[in-house]
Parts: structure tokens; C-alpha cells; sequence
């Protein structure tokens, strides 16, 4: 089959978890001799030369004639099988549906996130600053307006799953708790079918090279307020600090909140805390003890499975219905109420104190291609 890609930025093996999920699946299934192509509506630098990246006329907005029509052509030139929407828990998904794109091409729309994205813990999301009384009165009024903000978001998200539905051929979903989720919300498919596939795992645990651990603590993920809400770790890491002087924390990934959780950090008087840029994870995964993800929400996120891939054990909130899936027990990993950072302080220092014990990966077995390469086969296969 002839395979389009799409993502608003361009899709790279060492960039976000939906670009490196998108990427690794793309690479497995041009094994399987599916030929593949990646669209994005921004460009990129330093883009490897596995398959041809193509880009959109219009970079300002992607719902716009002149995008439309380029979409339609290159369907129709290139003779495209299948466009997979790797921006489907985005606004993008009211783009790609066959009620705005005449095309012949099947239209599969890729949920890489959980379906609900914060509704279970809305408040949560509320930024919250009283450091000057403006501030304060926004955040006052910011939690008034809380109930209303609510039901219009959920009432975004009913509709955005219907036109979804209607839109597309398939639904990939990465668990079945998600496409339940997403029933719920907006009832029966008029026209999708819907699937449950997880993404691969980046490295497999077989390779990995036994190390010496140290005493670190790990983060990886973008630097966002909402949802990764790295502060949390940050004020999680001032209760367990005193206790441990020789551990350290790295922080890898950037984003539009680095300078405020640096001057958090700061401001707390916080030690041994690294903010590393974007960096090459692996190097860091071999010699951390423990992954830590304080995030509102998620959807199967990536640096769960590379953690344990390394012997590193993840520490998380359970506030995204894959959760349990990726993390079933203790000797897997550690799963906090949300969003108690006394207990889990509490759980990572009672991690930090004892020797390190290597997690179970037992769990990572679902995620390995021969399990999700099938699937996706399958799914491509069946007729619209």
C-alpha cells in the first residue's frame, strides 16, 4: 500500500512521543514493503532520508483551500491508499475526514493520547498564580468560571469524536479503555471502525546493555505546564532531597516553560537538579534508577516502556486510564493517587533509600512488533 503520514510538525525518530511513535511505525511498516511518505504543515531541519517529507503550501492554518486542494492532488498523483492522521486528538482530525477531502484514500485517524485529556481531573489543569494580586484575581476568577469551562469542554470533545466518526474509515486507539472512552462521549460510529493498537517500543530490552546504576532520578518530556506539570516533580524533589544528598535529578526535553521551572528551582533552593536540554535519552535511561511523570494526563507514553527497557523504574501518577495497563504492579513500577505529592515523595523516597531492584519488563511483550505489527496489517487490510 501506498501510505501517507501525517503530522503538524515533521515526524522524527528523536522528537516528541506521537512523532517517535508515528516514525517507528512508519520505518516497521515500509519493512513489511508498505511504501510511506510523511505530510507535515511545518518544516524541518536535519530530516532523515528513510522516506520523502513533503509539506503543505500553507503553514499559517491547515484548514484552507490551497491545503485542501494540494491534499487532493497529491492523493490523486501519487495514487495514495491510506492517509494515517498521526494529529487526530488535535484539531487536525476536522480536516482530514472524507466530509472535507474528496479523496479516494482510506482516512485512518491515530489517537496517540487519552481520550478524555484531563476531563477526569479538569481542575487540575487550572493555572494557578498568586504571586501579585492581579494574578491572584485571574486565578480566582479562572476557578468561577471552572464548572462552565468544563461543560463546554466536554461538549468540544462529544462533537470533535462524532465528526471523527463520521469522517474517517478507522479509529487506532492506543487501549480499548480509550476507545470505550471515546464511545461513551459520542455514542456508536456512524462510519468508523475502531481499533485498540499500543505503540511499539523504542528499544528492546534484549539490547540493552547491563550498567551500573547511579543514584538519579530521571525526567523526560517536553517542558508544558499542561499537561506534563513539571513542577510537581520539582516540589516533589524538595521533600525528598534533604534525605538524599548524593542523588541527583535530570531533567531532559525544553519548551516554553524551562525558564520558569528554572527559576522555580531557584526559588525553592532546590540541589543537584539538571536541566539538560534536549538530549539523547538512552545514555541517561542506563545509569538513572527511576523515571519520574508527574503529568495530569497522558496517553500511553513512551518513556514508561524505555525506562523499563533499561532496568529504570517509572514513578507516576494514575491519571490516564493506560496506567495500570503499562505499569500492573509494584515490581513493575509505582503508581500514585492523583495528584498527592506527599505520597509520592514518598513512594520515591522509599525507592531512593533501598538497593536498586531491576523492574519487571515482563509487561513489555505487548508492545514488541510481533504483536503490533500484526495489528496494524490487519487494520490496514480490512476494507473500509
Amino acid at each position: 500500500m501506498n501510505l501517507i503520514f501525517y503530522f503538524d510538525h515533521p515526524i522524527l525518530p528523536h522528537a516528541g512521543g506521537t512523532e517517535r511513535a508515528a516514525y517507528l511505525l512508519a520505518e516497521a511498516l515500509s519493512r513489511h514493503g508498505h511504501r510511506v511518505s510523511f505530510l507535515s504543515l511545518r518544516r524541518g531541519d536535519s530530516l532523515p532520508a528513510s522516506a520523502p517529507y513533503l509539506y503543505l503550501p500553507r503553514t499559517d492554518t491547515l484548514s484552507c483551500a490551497e491545503n485542501r486542494e494540494y491534499v487532493e492532488t497529491l492523493c490523486a498523483g501519487q495514487g495514495i491508499d491510506c492517509i494515517i492522521n498521526c494529529g487526530a486528538n488535535q484539531d487536525d482530525s476536522f480536516f482530514f475526514s472524507h466530509e472535507r477531502l474528496s479523496v479516494q484514500a482510506s482516512i485512518i485517524s491515530w489517537i496517540s493520547f487519552d481520550v478524555r485529556t484531563g476531563l477526569d481531573y479538569f481542575s487540575a489543569l487550572l493555572r494557578k498564580d498568586f504571586s501579585t494580586w492581579g494574578n491572584a484575581v485571574k486565578t480566582l476568577l479562572r476557578r468561577a468560571i471552572l464548572p462552565y469551562r468544563k461543560y463546554q469542554a466536554v461538549s468540544a470533545k462529544r462533537k470533535k469524536y462524532r465528526d471523527m466518526f463520521r469522517g474517517s474509515d478507522k479509529v487506532v486507539f492506543l487501549s480499548s479503555r480509550y476507545a470505550q472512552d471515546a464511545l461513551q462521549l459520542a455514542g456508536t460510529p456512524e462510519r468508523a471502525r475502531l481499533y485498540s493498537i499500543p505503540n511499539l517500543l523504542t528499544y528492546e530490552p534484549a539490547e540493552t546493555v547491563p550498567c551500573r546504576k547511579e543514584n538519579a532520578v530521571l525526567y523526560v518530556g517536553r517542558l508544558v505546564d499542561s499537561p506534563k506539570k513539571v513542577d510537581r516533580l520539582l516540589h516533589v524533589w524538595k521533600r525528598v532531597r534533604p534525605r538524599h544528598p548524593d542523588w541527583s535529578l535530570y531533567l531532559l526535553g525544553d519548551g516554553p516553560e524551562r525558564a520558569a521551572l528554572e527559576r522555580l528551582a531557584a526559588r525553592l533552593k532546590l540541589e543537584n537538579v539538571h536541566f539538560e536540554g534536549v538530549q539523547d535519552p538512552a545514555p541517561y535511561y542506563r545509569k538513572a534508577r527511576i523515571l519520574c511523570l508527574t503529568s495530569t494526563h497522558e496517553g500511553m507514553p513512551m518513556v514508561i516502556n524505555e525506562a523499563l527497557s533499561h532496568g529504570c523504574v517509572p514513578v507516576a501518577f494514575n491519571s490516564f486510564h493506560a496506567a495500570a495497563e503499562m505499569l500492573p504492579d509494584r515490581e513493575t513500577g509505582r503508581l500514585i493517587p492523583p495528584f498527592s505529592l506527599r505520597l509520592f515523595a514518598r513512594e520515591l523516597d522509599e525507592l531512593m533509600s533501598g538497593p536498586h531492584v531491576p523492574p519487571r519488563t515482563d509487561v513489555l511483550t505487548r508492545y514488541q512488533p510481533e504483536k503490533v505489527i500484526p495489528q496494524w496489517l490487519e487494520c490496514l487490510q480490512e476494507q473500509p
